[in-house]
């Protein structure tokens, strides 16, 4: 999904260890990276915040 995007990435090893712990914890959902964290908490504001201020 980000082939074309210039920005820094996380491994597919380390996508894959974060799934693995999070299968061996139970969890319901796994968030790989910090920009999937944001954008997740973000979803759960304001949605204004998301766009900008005067829209």
């Amino acid at each position: 999904m980000t082939a074309g995007r210039e920005a820094p990435k996380i491994s597919p090893a380390d996508v894959a260890r974060a799934s693995l712990d999070g299968v061996a914890a139970g969890a319901m959902e796994v968030l790989a990276d910090a920009p999937s964290r944001y954008v997740k908490a973000a979803l759960a504001g304001d949605p204004a915040a998301l766009y900008g201020a005067g829209r």
